[in-house]
């Protein structure tokens, strides 16, 4: 059976009519891994998938979906609660929404991390 989640970014796939090959390309994550979320299970181990915070945010970039969505589906409430409530906090200033946007929708490898902090870091 699959869950909320699999199902979700299954018809968000097809909605945007991407295969899956189309996906790992835009992605980097493996079409076998992408369709494993999409079932919920890992075909192999017959293990339960828990997708990493990195692999919703590119799933959320590929689809153009709220990130904070998928991490709800995913049961990392904790994650998306924190993002809502920096977004929809009357006091943080559209600027500041705008940075922690960008900052959900880049990509998380170390190099992009490591430029964003030295450019923070020199802003100080």
């Amino acid at each position: 059976m699959q869950n909320e989640l699999g199902r979700t970014i299954e018809s968000l796939r097809k909605a945007k009519k991407l295969s899956l090959r189309a996906v790992s390309d835009i992605t980097g994550l493996s079409f076998s891994y992408i369709r494993d979320l999409e079932l919920g299970v890992n075909r192999s181990t017959k293990q339960p998938v828990n997708p990493t915070t990195e692999t919703l945010q590119k799933l959320a970039t590929a689809y153009d979906h709220p990130l904070e969505n998928l991490l709800k589906l995913a049961g990392l409430v904790e994650v998306a609660n924190a993002f809502e409530k920096i977004l929809n906090d009357p006091d943080i200033n559209d600027k500041k929404k705008e940075a922690v946007r960008i900052l959900m929708a880049m990509d998380d490898s170390d190099e992009s991390l490591d430029r964003v902090i030295g450019i923070l870091n020199a802003l100080k």
